[in-house]
């Protein structure tokens, strides 16, 4: 697959006949102070580098792809200084980690390549959204809802490089999203991954839905058929200052979620987060801009389970 792909990118740029675009590129920078188990597992300073690109090929198709630090499909950071350890050498590395063509007609999307783990929100029980699946994701919208298909490889979990990973064909999906019904949606999706049936769903509804006013209820289940073993996750989410003014609603956002893993869920389970823990878990995420237009904002997370976790940081988007 690579080798097409190669093959069909080192054809699109060398033809005279499709003058090509930068349609979008930015970095985003983040920086953040991590503690895990009061330091006993963790007391450390890490960063995130990602840059997405999007090219486009004379309004025929468009070059898509995420360069971002990070090793493993699950993380995008890398440590820059650990406070339990003295003079220990430090990597910081960028991989090419998703590549792809896509192509939209009206409303049917065609992707090709090391294409995106997940094609909208993300989710506690879904893909981690820095992930990557070397193959193809047909989605088509509908009156309905849409209809995604997605197969291919999600192989070498630590190893993000695309262009050093094997393709191991071990990876299918088909979902159906709803058209918004009364507030609510709902997911619905089999996935098989090393031989082993997985079935999804996620409903979620706004209990307010009022523009910029809203509190989400979202319930969402992960069950590994063969081993009828269960992931599931209940999350609210709102911003609390768009009761008081719809202006201030991005500088506090907050989303609340509690989550059960069973230990036998299997490897598709685990890739999720970079923080993933078996048992229960209550997550507590906030975030906000800093400046009125869109380059720094800030960002809290804490984790409270059998091994908590506390997390601060910043974010800078330079686009």
């Amino acid at each position: 697959m690579k080798k097409l792909l190669f093959l069909l990118l080192t054809v699109i740029a060398n033809s005279p006949l499709l003058p090509q675009k930068l349609e979008d590129i930015s970095m985003i920078w983040e920086s953040r102070y991590d503690i895990i188990d009061l330091g006993e597992s963790a007391n450390r300073i890490q960063a995130s580098l990602r840059i997405p690109f999007e090219i486009d090929l004379a309004g025929i198709v468009s070059v898509n792809g995420l360069t971002s630090t990070g090793s493993s499909f699950q993380s995008r950071w890398e440590t820059v200084k650990d406070f339990r350890i003295k003079d220990e050498p430090r990597r910081f590395n960028l991989n090419l980690r998703q590549l792809f063509l896509e192509k939209n007609i009206n409303d049917l999307r065609i992707q090709f390549g090391a294409i995106p783990s997940v094609k909208g929100s993300v989710s506690s029980t879904g893909l981690g959204s820095n992930g990557w699946i070397d193959g193809f994701r047909v989605d088509q919208k509908t009156g309905i809802g849409t209809f995604e298909i997605a197969a291919g490889s999600i192989n070498e979990i630590n190893n993000p490089n695309y262009f050093d990973r094997d393709f191991v064909a071990n990876y299918f999906e088909f979902e159906y999203s709803s058209a918004q019904i009364l507030n609510t949606n709902f997911e619905l999706s089999y996935e098989k991954f090393h031989f082993t049936d997985y079935l999804r769903s996620e409903i979620r509804h706004d209990m307010i839905n009022d523009g910029d006013q809203h509190l989400e209820l979202a319930l969402e289940g992960l069950y590994n058929t063969q081993k009828n073993s269960l992931s599931f996750g209940i999350t609210v989410t709102t911003s609390p200052l768009a009761f008081v003014d719809k202006e201030l609603k991005k500088y506090w956002e907050v989303k609340a979620y509690y989550n059960h893993t069973d230990e036998n869920i299997g490897l598709r389970g685990i890739l999720t987060d970079d923080f993933y823990r078996l048992g229960n878990s209550l997550t507590i995420e906030m975030k906000g801009a800093i400046t009125k237009k869109k380059g720094l904002a800030w960002f809290a997370e804490a984790y409270i389970s059998e091994v908590p976790r506390l997390i601060a940081g910043l974010r800078i988007d330079v686009e």
